[in-house]
């Protein structure tokens, strides 16, 4: 071998060399479960006051994320949209007053809570306690009604307030005072219309059964109600990347809703680690490990703000789209990575292609050992309003009730080892729907 050839090849083992070199060091996509964790536990912490929307606690958590996603590679815009939450800014009060003046007094989060639905506006009222037997039962005005479960229509509010009541105390038909409840039963895409003269509140069963003996002694109740309803904007986070740099036409996206309850009159917040906190985080890391997987291919990621009142992210993401929704596919992730052991449920409405796509993503999350349970239709989350704009729709739930919507729902309470599992089997599906090298 004479020098000159000699020289080549040693030219020619070391671009080798250089080229292997640079492939054993580039970084592999994966998720980490520690990682998911601790942006999810960032997110519930205090800076964040419980990211109401419209709330600065709600903006700071925009601004974590949008820095996070741009540093990851994508382009990131923001869609503000319009909102009217009920958020808690006044006192709180229940109270019997039986006679000859002796008190029941009842505690706030233990034994009742506020109630957003139908814009009943807070204040005070005070009033002779009824019972409420038969549902169309008279009564003559300025009672304050006591309402069993049974009996609850939440259409018939209106009704109770034409007829003179003052105030109307529900006893709840399922979880806990300890909750709280944002939504207000507006239409889609509408602002709930604040409604004055009647306070509405909510009772534990047990706080029920006390008051309803209270009102067969002849009490009068004292309440007063937190809610007041405010404009708000409210922010999704749009992040695009343009794999192929031409026209941005998404073939998948992820989703999570990143706002949660806020916090109470005192300052005290909702932290909501597993709502959802945890979807947000996960699909995050997802984004970031596409990123790295550099696929060609072009991919979205949407964290909707105001789910919590009434889906109002998702439905300003259907009513102008950053990006044409028809044909792609979108999974929503709400509430995952419960320490709970619990089925996860993939949601979707029951049109043709969000069954498909459930099935499909029933099939790679039960490849990690989780039991799965498919579930339809099912309206009532981020999913739900994206076929009618032509997309494939799921969500991926652990919908853990334990601790939702209460100040318990902490990131202790959450399992690395599980976002782990289905962060990996989710970033699977992406790359090879995605076609990534």
């Amino acid at each position: 071998m004479n020098a000159s050839t000699k020289r080549g090849w040693i030219a020619a083992l070391i671009l080798l060399c250089s080229v292997l070199s640079a492939a054993a060091e580039a970084p592999v996509p994966r998720i980490s479960g520690d990682e998911v964790l601790a942006l999810a536990a960032e997110l519930s912490g205090p800076l964040y006051e419980g990211r109401g929307i419209g709330t600065e606690g709600g903006r700071r958590a925009a601004g974590l994320l949008e820095g996070i996603l741009r540093k990851a590679g994508y382009r990131v815009q923001f869609q503000d949209f319009p909102e009217r939450p009920g958020l808690n800014r006044g006192e709180a009060v229940l109270e019997a007053i039986l006679p000859g003046g002796a008190r029941q007094t009842f505690v706030y989060r233990k034994d009742f809570r506020e109630t957003a639905r139908g814009g009943w506006t807070g204040g005070t009222a005070e009033g002779p306690l009824r019972l409420l037997e038969a549902r169309g039962q008279n009564f003559p005005g300025g009672r304050i009604l006591l309402i069993p479960a049974s009996l609850y229509d939440p259409a018939a509010l209106d009704s109770y307030a034409a007829r003179g009541a003052k105030g109307v105390i529900l006893e709840l038909p399922e979880g806990s005072p300890a909750q709280r409840s944002g939504y207000t039963g507006a239409a889609p895409g509408a602002l709930v219309e604040p409604k004055q003269g009647m306070i509405v509140l909510a009772v534990s069963s047990d706080a029920f059964r006390r008051l309803a003996d209270a009102a067969a002694g002849k009490a009068r109740v004292r309440m007063a109600s937190p809610v007041r309803f405010e404009d708000a904007r409210g922010r999704n986070i749009v992040a695009a990347w343009n794999g192929d740099g031409g026209d941005f036409r998404p073939k998948l996206a992820f989703i999570a809703h990143y706002d949660h309850m806020g916090t109470d009159a005192d300052g005290s917040r909702f932290p909501g680690a597993l709502d959802n906190a945890s979807g947000t985080a996960l699909a995050v890391r997802l984004a970031e490990a596409i990123a790295i997987g550099s696929t060609r291919a072009d991919f979205a990621l949407v964290l909707t703000d105001g789910e919590e009142v009434n889906l109002g992210g998702s439905w300003a993401l259907v009513r102008d789209p950053p990006f044409p929704l028809r044909g792609v596919s979108v999974v929503n992730l709400d509430m995952v990575g419960s320490r709970a052991d619990m089925e996860l449920s993939v949601f979707h409405n029951g049109d043709p292609g969000s069954r498909q796509l459930a099935d499909r993503i029933a099939g790679v999350v039960r490849e990690a050992g989780f039991t799965v349970m498919l579930r339809s239709p099912v309206y009532n989350l981020d999913h739900g309003h994206l076929p009618r704009a032509g997309a494939r729709a799921v969500s991926v739930c652990e919908y853990d009730t334990t601790l939702y919507h209460t100040k318990e729902d902490l990131p202790e309470n959450l399992s690395a080892p599980e976002l782990s599992a289905l962060g990996g089997v989710l970033l699977k599906f992406a790359l090879e729907e995605l076609g990534a090298d």
